[in-house]
């Protein structure tokens, strides 16, 4: 399943999502050969046409960040109850699977998670998606070569009401996905800003500390992952990166042009590298933090309003088995 290829960007904006290839000098050049079009993404009502890559009925939509090839694509349904529906989809064979409902899960704002993620265990060669339901103290997890669900029961350490930056949406990162909350210590009764992890394998939540120097939380503005480290962007734009997973005494500073504050609200991350959207231009930028000079601003004209995902080209198909097996334990 892990067959893997070179690093690769994605951009989304309402219609449509473009590929973008780093790795060539078309990237610094004019738009018709810097990118091209993979899938388009509209409202089949409002144009009357379906396409053969479409999963989506509907433009609102949004990306989680890619694991080891595979995209998770979240479909918001604005009904009463809202709800959502996920697909694991592969920009480079344009394969998509809608992940299946639980045949007992009921639409109801109790069931609306919390939080949830998708990611990559490579020491069990399996994608695995999990949405964690504070109220209901449970984690539902499914996984991707299994085709399968598991409900477990667990106590969970943070507020419901603080999951910070990226809302829901967890970082994937050394067969973990990881939000940045605000955990309670019950027996303390003190709060505190840490970075929680859900591990694929072991099936157990697990926390890593921020540097007391970015604390507190209102003071932080981005969580991402760049290349192969978390990274938090603070107020003043600051990119800090923990270079030893784990390790609190590891979070790094790295630089960035001084004349160049990043809109870090559109940030992704390929190796020690990162595109980034400026406040005093039109553009991006992408570069390295080790050679300021390398920064060049990069326009894709025609394409205004967009994100940027970063994937790695694999071969991997989403689709294995067709039945769903579901099961509960501790519940």
């Amino acid at each position: 399943m892990s067959e893997t290829r070179r690093q690769k960007f994605l951009l989304q904006n309402f219609e449509s999502l473009y590929h973008v290839d780093p790795e060539t000098s078309s990237l610094m050049q004019k738009p018709s050969s810097s990118y091209r079009k993979v899938v388009p993404i509209k409202h089949d009502r409002l144009y009357k046409k379906e396409y053969d890559h479409q999963p989506f009925s509907t433009p609102y939509f949004w990306v989680s960040d890619s694991s080891n090839g595979l995209l998770l694509l979240c479909l918001q349904i604005l009904i009463d109850p809202p709800h959502h529906e996920f697909f694991v989809y592969n920009p480079s064979t344009r394969e998509f699977q809608k992940i299946p409902k639980l045949k007992s899960e009921k639409k109801s704002y109790d069931m609306v998670s919390t939080l949830h993620g998708f990611g990559y265990a490579e020491s069990i060669d399996d994608y695995k998606f999990v949405r964690v339901f504070i109220k209901r103290k449970i984690i539902q997890i499914f996984s991707l070569r299994n085709n399968s669900w598991k409900t477990i029961k667990c106590d969970f350490p943070f507020n419901i009401n603080r999951q910070l930056f990226r809302g829901s949406y967890g970082i994937p990162l050394n067969g973990a996905v990881h939000w940045v909350v605000d955990v309670f210590d019950y027996k303390l009764k003190n709060h505190s800003g840490q970075i929680v992890a859900f591990d694929f394998v072991k099936e157990k939540l697990k926390t890593l500390s921020i540097l007391d120097r970015l604390l507190p939380l209102h003071m932080l503005n981005t969580f991402i992952m760049l290349g192969d480290y978390l990274c938090i962007i603070n107020h003043l734009s600051e990119f800090w990166i923990m270079e030893e997973y784990g390790v609190e005494k590891s979070w790094t500073r790295i630089s960035i042009p001084k004349k160049k504050k990043p809109y870090v609200g559109r940030c992704s991350g390929r190796n020690r590298g990162f595109l980034f959207r400026t406040l005093d231009d039109d553009g991006w930028l992408f570069g390295y933090e080790k050679d300021e000079q390398t920064y060049r601003p990069v326009v894709f004209d025609g394409i205004r309003s967009y994100n940027t995902y970063m994937y790695v080209e694999n071969l991997v198909s989403p689709n294995f088995l067709t039945n769903v097996v579901t099961s509960d334990q501790g519940i």
